[in-house]
């Protein structure tokens, strides 16, 4: 047994390596909306007045709108399927809402996914300087007087992005590549709510909006009742530091074939 126990201690002294080791960390942080960056570009936009810039651990965030309002082709007959750019606004102390081509300046304005007779899907585009992990929304307000409210997300690819930005396409063409779903938006005080994601995909670009089936459903979802305000978001991000780091896979190996001789001199003694 004494001999068993020198042998493993030498092997693990002597097989000593430095390699270099990936340490990941994984950070949360919250965005209370008041003003934000407005446009596509995170790093830059016409309006910057919270939080350094909406600048957390150089982590930078633009917000813009859009919607299918327009026709792909002369075939469509008023359900207009093609995606451009939409007006944000800020509704108050309630949160962001988009204001598409077919509503009046003045209106009420809501992500939503109707304008009338035929639904349109409202949408924000939230674009990040990173990539990053969409954890939660809150919403200052939605419509919960109308019945349940849901919420449509995608983590969309750069591709996805380019065609979002290029104003020809579908939800569906835009999202083709990109991992989607909608949720539900559970209710809090008075009108408000909030929606915990379940996504473990990082993207830069992350489009938000009223429920769309094409994202994906839920068991209580309607596509012609869902109209909310953004007040908030939570994300992760991971960020990775290089160190280097003592490894010994031999020395592992001797750790095992100590153990291995213990057990073998138990079960002699047993016989």
């Amino acid at each position: 047994m004494r001999i068993i126990t020198y042998v493993s201690a030498l092997l693990l002294s002597s097989n000593l390596a430095w390699g270099g080791d990936t340490l990941l960390q994984e950070h949360s942080y919250n965005y209370s909306f008041d003003n934000v960056n407005v446009g596509t570009n995170p790093n830059s936009g016409s309006v910057v007045t919270i939080f350094d810039s909406l600048n957390i651990n150089d982590v930078n965030l633009s917000i813009s709108g859009w919607s299918d309002v327009r026709r792909v082709d002369e075939h469509d007959n008023w359900d207009f399927k093609r995606v451009v750019g939409a007006e944000v606004q800020k509704v108050y102390d309630k949160g962001w809402a988009v204001r598409n081509p077919l509503e009046a300046e003045g209106a009420h304005q809501t992500i939503d996914n109707s304008t009338g007779q035929y639904p349109d899907y409202d949408f924000i585009l939230l674009s990040f300087s990173e990539e990053v992990q969409l954890d939660s929304l809150n919403f200052g307000w939605a419509n919960f007087g109308n019945g349940s409210q849901e919420v449509s997300v995608a983590a969309i690819t750069d591709t996805g992005f380019n065609k979002l930005t290029s104003e020809n396409s579908t939800w569906s063409s835009i999202i083709s590549d990109a991992v989607s779903s909608s949720f539900s938006i559970e209710r809090l005080s008075y009108d408000r709510g909030v929606s915990n994601l379940n996504f473990s995909s990082t993207a830069k670009y992350w489009l938000v909006g009223a429920y769309n089936t094409v994202f994906g459903t839920t068991s209580s979802g309607s596509t012609l009742n869902d109209a909310f305000k953004i007040a908030g978001l939570g994300f992760s991000n991971t960020t990775e530091t290089k160190t280097n780091t003592e490894v010994s896979e031999p020395g592992a190996l001797a750790l095992m074939g100590l153990g291995l001789g213990l057990v073998l001199y138990r079960r002699k003694r047993r016989v």
